[in-house]
């Protein structure tokens, strides 16, 4: 079975995650290196994140259980 998408998750644990550590989207975006509109919007269970860019946004908001089950699926370079 290959992961292909964030579609799984629950979106609202990101908001939560990135809030808990008093991180603004607009702020969380830009450490991991994604567009903050659609930030937002997945955020909002809208639209989903590569798996590249959810561990770039797992480790950015300390979500370490989230960034070791997807570090064996990203390409070498992707952290944040």
């Amino acid at each position: 079975m290959q992961i292909d998408s964030t579609s799984a998750l629950n979106f609202p644990s990101l908001r939560a995650a990135r809030e808990a550590k008093g991180m603004s989207l607009r702020a969380a975006a830009q450490r991991s290196g994604i567009d903050p509109g659609h930030l937002s919007k997945v955020e909002r269970g809208e639209k989903q994140l590569s798996i590249e860019a959810l561990y770039r946004l797992a480790l950015v908001v300390d979500l370490d259980e989230l960034a070791g089950h997807l570090k064996p699926l990203v390409h070498p370079g992707a952290a944040a």
